[in-house]
């Protein structure tokens, strides 16, 4: 802050003269009001004023000048200091990205690690086999290497400690209660909020652009017409560094449309709920959650809704990676029946809990409502990726190309849902599907809920992270297969107890779309399908939810002798990158209660299924009539799902039946390839 003018003006005579013959109050205000009615008094009034204030000439003039120019002064230093103030609540950390730390958060932080020592040292006593022995303190000093405030402080046990199993979360409530008043933590909040709005509105700035133009970022393929993203040219206009270094580090980009069956404001309140998110994307998005609504919009469009989420994702295989995102998500209307969302990675270890090697560039979708209830939807999907930890060779064409994560699969899998909502909303039951066991079109939404459930926990279990890792159990790879546990106790919907989970994926060199309609054939089911114990089944029932023949939900019932309870519900669909088959048993009694149309929510389903798709390794040759040949092979990977019933304990399952179910596995892969002279196939 500069220095007053004032202040070096009183230096001579004159200004010693001004500051020692102040006069009180009364007299200045009296002075003023003179002043105010007449601005510029000549010589007359001002020795009429002087005689009336008991002053001279000179004091009259000299006061009156002193009197505005620390009026001036005063109001120029309270301007500077409420800028200083703004300033200083948008200072940022360079090396991190973080708030700068003040004091009292300085204080907080030390606070917290003396806490934390107390707790520690005795916990080490406690647990040390020799109480004499000296325990240290664990509290860092001063000239230690100090985290900055967006980083998480468990981030110091990993660099200089090692890591130990403590509840933080108690010690920093009490200590925020009493280090930050609450208007304190109301401003802290309104910073956090702004920051994330000017986060949101520069991706959306970028995304608009994405999306609304082709030239200069986006080129067609001469291949197969696809969007590729001119990597000079959005350098060149976005000057964004990348998230990641190192040889792994890859760009995911990919840009799509099509025109869904739903509209355009009911996609928006689904992609701002992520229940109904999850729903619209089972076979993506594994979980999502909410985390903080900064802005929930206004009523009716909800423009610009603003909030925080996390989510996984994860498709086709247990040897695909699972995907971790925690993103900001913003909902702009541009006009009437126009919305964009638009989705931005966010670096913030307050949220995060563990370390995600993928960053979402601004990335998401145009929503455009047409007529007769449909819209058309454009995405854009924009990775950065670090895979230190390398994709299987089984997938990794695929994950590279931009077919596993990319804009058409979103798009595809959207327009595939909306379809199916759209049957599922069906006052009547349609006529190509009467005379079946559904008699009303309350059983018919009741049994496609349930096998919308199927297909989600199907979805949800496999990758089998969430699985129990025991050596001995969960990574065996007999002849490429994978083998793990999990122990069911609460949650609702899935049988309670022991559930072995067993999935390989192999290579077939056929299309997808002929490997599924092996699989879809009841007429071959009986060679692959343990369930039919060898016999012929018949399909009862058949729902479709959606326009192509594949895309269905089944009830189907094996002609097995002595054995007429067991009923086999089944979900299929089919698209231009790949398709899914997942079934699972029930018992008579349990298909006739969902038939009825009752709620099918806490019916105990445990599928099994199969993931089809294009190898990545197609010869993408255009042909004479223009279209594109793709000749390359499928990967498919099965996963079963079986209740290990009695054991009660990870460590009481029995090897056997370890062994049991790998040769089960083993064994339907071989009878699929044979069925599709595929023997000679390692």
């Amino acid at each position: 802050m500069r220095p007053s003018k004032l202040g070096r003006s009183g230096c001579g005579k004159q200004g010693a003269y001004n500051y020692s013959h102040r006069h009180d109050a009364d007299t200045i205000a009296r002075l003023e009001v003179k002043f105010r009615e007449c601005a510029h008094p000549d010589e007359t009034r001002r020795r009429q004023i002087s005689e009336e204030l008991g002053l001279d000439l000179k004091q009259t003039k000299s006061e009156r000048l002193d009197n505005n120019a620390l009026r001036l002064e005063n109001e120029r230093l309270q301007s500077e200091n409420l800028i200083m103030r703004e300033s200083l609540k948008n200072v940022f950390c360079v090396p991190c990205g973080g708030r700068s730390l003040g004091a009292e958060e300085r204080e907080l932080y030390f606070q917290t690690l003396r806490a934390e020592n107390i707790l520690l040292t005795k916990e080490v006593k406690i647990q040390a086999p020799n109480p004499g022995i000296n325990i240290p303190s664990l509290t860092p000093t001063l000239d230690q290497d100090f985290p900055p405030l967006g980083r998480d402080i468990s981030a110091l046990h990993q660099d200089n400690m090692p890591p130990l199993d403590l509840d933080l979360d108690a010690v920093l409530e009490i200590l925020n209660k009493d280090m930050f008043p609450q208007p304190m933590m109301s401003q802290s909040r309104d910073t956090e909020k702004a920051l994330m709005s000017q986060i949101a509105n520069t991706a959306m700035e970028e995304l608009m652009k994405l999306l609304s133009m082709n030239e200069p970022f986006w080129f067609r393929s001469l291949l197969d017409g696809k969007f590729i993203l001119q990597r000079d040219s959005y350098q060149r206009i976005f000057h964004r560094s990348n998230c990641f270094s190192g040889p792994h580090v890859r760009i995911e980009s990919s840009k799509d449309s099509r025109v869904v069956n739903m509209s355009g404001a009911q996609l928006v309140e689904m992609f701002l709920n992520s229940d109904k998110w999850v729903n619209l994307f089972p076979t993506i998005v594994k979980k999502a959650q909410t985390i903080q609504v900064f802005e929930s919009g206004l009523l009716g469009n909800r423009n610009g809704a603003l909030q925080l989420m996390n989510a996984e994702m994860h498709i086709l295989s247990h040897l695909v990676p699972t995907r971790e995102f925690l993103f900001l998500r913003y909902c702009k209307q541009i006009e009437v029946g126009v919305w964009t969302i638009g989705d931005v990675s966010l670096d913030s270890s307050k949220y995060k809990t563990t370390v995600s090697r993928v960053w979402r560039l601004p990335s998401g979708c145009l929503i455009e409502e047409m007529t007769q209830g449909l819209c058309r939807v454009s995405w854009v999907e924009h990775v950065e990726v670090d895979e230190k930890i390398q994709t299987h060779q089984l997938f990794r064409d695929v994950i590279c190309g931009n077919n596993a994560y990319g804009a058409e699969r979103w798009v595809l899998t959207l327009e595939r849902m909306c379809e199916r909502f759209a049957c599922a909303s069906a006052e009547t039951i349609p006529s190509c599907e009467a005379g079946g066991v559904i008699r009303s079109p309350e059983g018919r939404r009741s049994i496609m809920h349930l096998a919308h459930r199927m297909v989600k926990n199907f979805c949800r279990t496999l990758d089998m992270q969430d699985n129990t890792n025991f050596p001995h159990l969960t990574r065996m790879n007999n002849g490429g297969v994978r083998v793990s546990v999990r122990m069911n106790n609460t949650e609702p919907g899935v049988p309670k107890g022991m559930i072995l989970n067993a999935a390989t994926s192999f290579w077939l060199p056929l299309s997808p779309q002929n490997v599924f309609d092996y699989l879809i054939d009841n007429k071959e089911r009986a060679k692959w399908d343990v369930l039919c114990n060898g016999n012929a089944v018949h399909e009862i029932q058949r729902i479709s939810i959606g326009s192509n023949p594949g895309n269905c939900v089944s009830i189907m019932r094996p002609f097995i002798p002595r054995e007429n309870n067991i009923m086999i519900i089944q979900e299929s669909y089919v698209d231009a990158l790949g398709s899914m088959l997942v079934y699972a048993p029930f018992d008579m009694e349990a298909m006739n209660f969902a038939s009825r149309g009752e709620d099918t929510s806490l019916l105990p389903i445990l599928p099994s299924g199969y993931t089809i798709s294009w190898d990545g390794q197609s010869n993408d040759l255009e042909g004479q009539s223009g279209q594109v040949d793709k000749s390359g092979g499928s990967l498919v990977t099965l996963m079963f799902q079986l209740l290990a019933s009695s054991p009660c304990r990870i460590s009481m399952v029995d090897i056997e039946f370890v062994g049991s179910v790998n040769t089960l596995v083993t064994s339907t892969v071989k009878k699929i390839k044979a069925s599709l002279n595929c023997s000679n196939l390692k």
